[in-house]
């Protein structure tokens, strides 16, 4: 019977793409399209866009390490906000248990491949929900958070965290709530972290300002932080925002009209905060976020917003990527999981005015895999995918076998994609259109070309 079924929809998929392929047979209109260039590529692979803050548990063990390597995971951000609150961090006497915690998660990420982004802040005990009694350079007085930055840094010394692989993020959000105070005492303190950390780590990787939003030309923050960060050559290696909703290829694009303007260069972006939780952690928002982030060549990290003792909390499901306290793959690891399994030659791909995807084709092992998605409230119903100018490679006697699969927008336990078609498309003037009945922008699909 299972064979019968399978033997069946392979059939049935063949017989939808055939529609496809032949001009005269009338079919629905595309709410959306877009197209491949199989001829235009470059650049390997960098899973750039599979991140997250905080997601494991305070001593690092859960969700499983298999979990996350199985994505590829390159970032992971935490500072160990929410421990021993009200009154935790350095500034409330709560360091230990908060360096415990970066220890264990300095762990995980060397084991998995993650870089280590170190929230400074987190250490000092701003967090949205402790008490802050004091802030640094009250008064005046930097006495308190240099001595401060002289233990995290002896600390980071002792226990090996000296590499690129960790970027010292020194304050989260500061143009909000995480900084009590004015834009001018955030900015010298900036500057005596910066200098400081890197007087003591050569080669430290600064990361910053880490900005609740997204950079414009018109934001008098952003330029007042541009100018002076310049002025004082503290300038961060990594320049940082949050996408909380937000589109990282416009963003970095208008940061480098910005930088240019001012004659500053980083060796690179990181969108460190995206897709803001609800629909924005679904499928299909999640593979749109992680196409606009390769476009951008910007590493990203998912939000992860939450409560100790609340279901989820911040330390569980990896940015709502598992399921809360059971660690069971939902609709959106699977998104990462195909995202992780693109090999070969990032291909070029034109994006439709709300999907955009991620496309890469290897030779070597005979196979393109798309990864696609549509941003929040991304148009539904028949969306085409468009390949062109096919590799001989991939033909096989004029035609190419295609796998649809729909990654499921699901709270709950997703056990595999949803095989939507699988069966022989045929070629026509070098290129094949699929569509895909892309019934909720919540949904994700991936689709594989073999010959």
């Amino acid at each position: 019977m299972l064979q019968r079924m399978r033997l069946l929809a392979a059939v049935a998929a063949v017989a939808v793409v055939a529609l496809v392929a032949q001009p005269a047979t009338p079919a629905l209109a595309a709410a959306d399209s877009m197209t491949v260039d199989m001829s235009t590529y470059g650049g390997t692979p960098t899973y750039r866009a599979s991140g997250f803050i905080y997601g494991l548990s305070t001593n690092g063990s859960t969700p499983s390490a298999s979990l996350q390597s199985q994505l590829k995971v390159k970032t992971m951000r935490a500072g160990g906000s929410q421990i021993g609150c009200p009154n935790g961090g350095y500034v409330n006497g709560g360091y230990p248990a908060r360096w415990n915690f970066i220890k264990a998660y300095y762990a995980r990420a060397r084991g998995t491949g993650a870089h280590f982004s170190l929230l400074v802040s987190g250490m000092w005990g701003s967090d949205g929900v402790c008490t802050v009694p004091r802030w640094p350079g009250d008064n005046g007085n930097w006495t308190e958070y240099t001595a401060f930055l002289n233990q995290l840094i002896a600390d980071a010394k002792a226990n090996g965290m000296t590499g690129p692989d960790v970027r010292w993020d020194l304050w989260n959000e500061p143009n909000i709530f995480f900084w009590g105070r004015t834009q001018s005492q955030y900015l010298e303190m900036i500057k005596r972290g910066t200098q400081q950390v890197r007087a003591a780590i050569p080669g430290a990787v600064i990361e910053g300002p880490s900005y609740a939003g997204v950079p414009a030309s018109g934001n008098a923050w952003w330029n007042t932080y541009l100018d002076y960060v310049k002025a004082n050559n503290v300038v961060p290696d990594i320049m940082s925002w949050h996408d909380l909703p937000g589109d990282p290829a416009t963003d970095s694009a208008n940061l480098a009209g910005m930088l240019s303007a001012r004659g500053l260069s980083v060796a690179g972006e990181s969108v460190n905060e995206y897709g803001a939780f609800g629909d924005e952690q679904q499928p299909g928002p999640s593979a749109w976020y992680i196409a606009r982030l390769e476009r951008c060549n910007c590493d990203g990290a998912r939000a992860n917003w939450g409560m100790v003792g609340q279901t989820p909390s911040l330390y569980d499901t990896m940015g709502w990527l598992v399921t809360a306290n059971a660690n069971q793959p939902m609709g959106q690891w699977w998104v990462y999981q195909r995202y992780a399994s693109q090999t070969g030659r990032r291909t070029k791909i034109t994006a439709g005015s709300s999907h955009d995807g991620t496309v890469f084709q290897d030779s070597a092992a005979r196979r393109s895999v798309s990864v696609l998605g549509a941003k929040a409230g991304g148009a539904q119903g028949a969306i085409d995918i468009r390949y062109a100018n096919l590799p001989s490679w991939l033909v096989s006697a004029g035609s190419v076998n295609v796998l649809v699969e729909r990654m499921p927008s699901t709270n709950a336990y997703v056990n595999a994609p949803t095989v939507v078609s699988d069966g022989r498309a045929t070629v026509s003037g070098n290129a094949i259109t699929v569509s895909v009945n892309w019934a909720s922008a919540k949904d994700a699909y991936a689709i594989t070309l073999t010959p």
